[in-house]
């Protein structure tokens, strides 16, 4: 009889949508590959979901392996598991592996008795040799675990496999249809890799950081995107640290584009571009994008504070180069969007907020997101001796998962390890600047004030940095409903060990949103009440009393908003010109001149949560909450 290996790798329900457990079919497939293995082992089932405890022991009978797939999102429910398999099947092996499995520290097992074996790395290579030396009863041999053995833990050596062509698809080699064919009516989503490894090493990133870099075959990854295709799989993420960096990405688009065409799907590619190839990755995202199968190219900055680049061993572009392809992008109609991460080692409140306004002034008009900066375990700056350096501290806080759904019987909670403050951004800065952001993107980067800031700053008047620190000033002493939300925003941050830092509504659909998304949200809903709110903050800018009026109603015009149907509305200045002139990154004069603006949106939305999840979650890289485009016609402009 053959023995029975169990793999957990469970991630997040996305409304309904949930990943195939690629890192755990990569092992399965690569075992069975070999015939002395697959004669010995069998591999009955693997636990993918964010199930009830009961409802996975169930599937679990005999096991001689249960293995592990740890990442942030998932390491206390398999802790959890782990404990239960162990105690109800004492003489089962639980062997731990991923991205949050420290490589340098075989801690995790001082701490939790019921692991056995820790791997490291790259899985498929160290668990098939695991798998072989297991009946000899010495593991010493086998690079790349750590074992506890007579009450003793052993850490052996570290080793690189570069051959990736010996490995199988998880997905073509039938590993992953059990589960596919069992649940024919849900949206999976999927991971797809053509390389290995990074050039770069950037010091809070884990993500085959400083690894040479290596390429699955071009036959396995375009038979691949073919089984995802046929299996109807509408999400793909692209597992490469740098799509981009070669010439054959681009053949890969094609690929991806082509198979769309014939199949239907998948309908997103989502990679993380390489910085440092512009045309390539622009050539890419036009690709994509005539398929509509995009959600924007990545313009990551991280930050643009010189110390913290330098504590973190990264290199931008420079600003004019970054301009120069943003206004590439919009000459091309590819939205493009930007990144940023909040407390990095070096970043005070002030270079933090400046910086953000350092890229609006660039041109980035269309989509800026900002992250929280996290302690990965296998990051240089979770190093001991980094955070000591830099004065970081550290919280652990309940993990959120922005987008998933709500589960209010959720038995495991998950944290994160986030950073608080650092020797030049304190507690309090912290949440003045988190607030900062969160204003910048919900009124800017997703438009409910784009027209009034470009306008004030285009003319003068005043700063990107001066309009949203004093709007942020207002709101917090207001009296309405957005004063209300800002406060509660503020005191969340300020309670920041509860973790509790994402938006929830009813009425929004059962996902959690971030705040600017849940703040866009509301007011988009209540629109005139919004406006109505921020009138006496807004008129105290020397703007005519004519030309305040005009520019308020295009500014309400171009929002995209619930129950919108198609509207045609005339004004008296050629705003239309204008703020495509300042988007282009070109000097604009706001001319006295008669146009007229007809919104025709391509959907009209009645169900607020459809609105909230395609135009807001699906739709804010492509800058969806704002008519451009086909869904805008003018007459009368100058463009």
């Amino acid at each position: 009889m053959k023995k029975k290996i169990y793999f957990t790798q469970v991630g997040f329900d996305f409304g309904g949508s949930v990943y195939l457990p690629y890192a755990a079919g990569t092992m399965i497939s690569y075992a069975l590959a070999q015939e002395d293995l697959a004669a010995e082992y069998e591999f009955p089932t693997i636990v993918f979901r964010r199930e009830k405890i009961a409802a996975v022991m169930d599937k679990i009978e005999n096991p001689y392996i249960a293995a592990f797939s740890c990442s942030v999102w998932n390491m206390e429910f398999n802790k959890t598991i782990a404990a239960r398999i162990k105690e109800q099947y004492p003489d089962c092996l639980v062997v731990f592996g991923g991205h949050s499995i420290r490589e340098d520290s075989p801690k995790l097992l001082e701490e939790e008795p019921y692991v056995d074996i820790l791997m490291y790395g790259e899985g498929e290579q160290t668990f098939v040799n695991l798998l072989r030396a297991l009946p000899t009863g010495d593991l010493s041999g086998v690079p790349n675990i750590a074992f506890r053995q007579g009450g003793t833990i052993h850490l052996t050596e570290r080793a690189y496999y570069y051959d990736l062509a010996k490995y199988p698809s998880p997905y073509c080699s039938g590993v992953l249809d059990a589960i596919v064919d069992a649940e024919p009516e849900t949206d999976f989503l999927a991971v797809l890799e053509t390389t290995r490894g990074c050039p770069y090493s950037c010091a809070y990133c884990d993500w085959c950081a400083g690894h040479k870099m290596r390429f699955f075959p071009m036959e396995k990854v375009l038979d691949e995107i073919r089984w995802l295709a046929e299996h109807r799989v509408e999400y793909i993420f692209c597992g490469d640290s740098n799509f981009g960096m070669f010439d054959r990405d681009v053949e890969i688009a094609k690929a991806l584009v082509e198979t769309k065409r014939q199949y239907g799907y998948p309908k997103v590619f989502r990679p993380c571009y390489e910085k440092n190839s512009a045309d390539r990755v622009f050539e890419i995202c036009r690709i994509l994008n005539s398929e509509g199968m995009d959600k924007g190219a990545t313009m990551a900055y991280q930050t643009l504070s010189p110390e913290a680049l330098k504590n973190i061993g990264r290199k931008n572009l420079t600003l004019e180069h970054f301009s120069d392809l943003v206004r590439r992008y919009n000459e091309a109609g590819i939205p493009c969007y930007s990144e940023l991460i909040l407390g990095l080692p070096g970043e005070t409140k002030e270079s933090f907020c400046r910086g953000i306004c350092r890229l609006l002034e660039s041109g980035q008009h269309n989509s800026l997101s900002v992250y929280h900066c996290e302690m990965l375990p296998n990051s240089d700056m979770s190093d001991p001796d980094f955070v000591q350096k830099h004065g970081i501290e550290v919280i652990k806080v309940p993990f959120n998962h922005i987008h998933s759904a709500i589960n209010q019987s959720e038995e495991i909670q998950e944290y994160s390890y986030l950073v608080r403050a650092t020797n030049t951004m304190n507690r309090d800065d912290w949440v003045g600047a988190n607030l900062f952001s969160v204003c910048i993107q919900c009124f800017h980067s997703l438009g409910l004030l784009r027209c009034f800031s470009m306008y004030l700053t285009a003319e003068g008047i005043v700063s990107y940095y001066d309009f949203f620190r004093d709007l942020l000033e207002y709101i917090m002493v207001s009296d309405g409903k957005i004063g209300s939300l800002w406060r509660s925003f503020r005191t969340k941050y300020e309670n920041s060990l509860t973790g509790d830092w994402n938006y929830h509504r009813d009425i929004f659909g059962n996902v959690t949103w971030f705040f600017e998304e849940g703040a866009f949200l509301e007011c988009v809903c209540d629109f005139d009440g919004f406006f109505a709110e921020l009138v006496p903050f807004l008129r105290r800018f020397p703007i005519k009393q004519d030309l305040y009026e005009e520019l308020e109603r295009y500014q309400r015009t171009i929002v995209r908003k619930p129950h919108d149907k198609e509207t045609t509305s005339q004004f008296r200045y050629d705003f239309y010109s204008y703020f495509e002139r300042i988007t282009d990154g070109e000097s604009a004069l706001l001319e006295r001149k008669d146009i007229v603006v007809t919104v025709c949106p391509n959907k009209e939305y009645d169900d607020v949560a459809e609105y909230a999840r395609e135009t807001v979650w699906y739709g804010r890289r492509k800058g969806a909450t704002v008519y451009r485009g086909k869904e805008l016609s003018v007459q009368g402009s100058d463009l």
